[in-house]
């Protein structure tokens, strides 16, 4: 019994395909979540819409690069400046300088987040590497 207990592992660690599981999963429901969200847009000039998905490209490819780069930490900081600043671009009192669909900033900001979570999870070897 003690021995099938030690197989499980430290269960507070990732192995390398549970961290890759773990980031497709994520990027394949939140990438969901946010195509739903932009088919729902209606009656948007065309030049508003290619701004909002330049602005939304760079914010998703911002995501990518924390978990698929060897400086998470540098582009940790980059994606945290990038969305500091879209939130602030939304919620301008001037003016909007962007208007994010209702539901879409949070629901990136919490895939920004569960994604940077994810990365810097401890890891571990898979059992079939020992």
């Amino acid at each position: 019994m003690l021995e099938k207990l030690r197989q499980i592992g430290d269960i507070f660690k990732l192995t390398q395909r549970e961290y890759e599981a773990t980031i497709n999963a994520l990027n394949i429901f939140f990438g969901a979540i946010i195509g739903v969200s932009l088919g729902n847009i209606t009656e948007i000039p065309l030049q508003d819409y290619i701004m909002l998905l330049v602005v939304i490209a760079t914010m998703v490819s911002s995501i990518l690069m924390v978990t698929y780069t060897h400086r998470p930490l540098w582009n940790s900081l980059v994606l945290a400046v990038i969305f500091l600043a879209a939130w602030y671009a939304e919620s301008d009192s001037s003016g909007q300088l962007i208007d994010f669909p209702d539901r879409v900033l949070p629901t990136l900001s919490v895939w920004a987040a569960m994604a940077i979570m994810t990365e810097f999870t401890d890891r571990t070897r898979d059992p079939e590497e020992n």
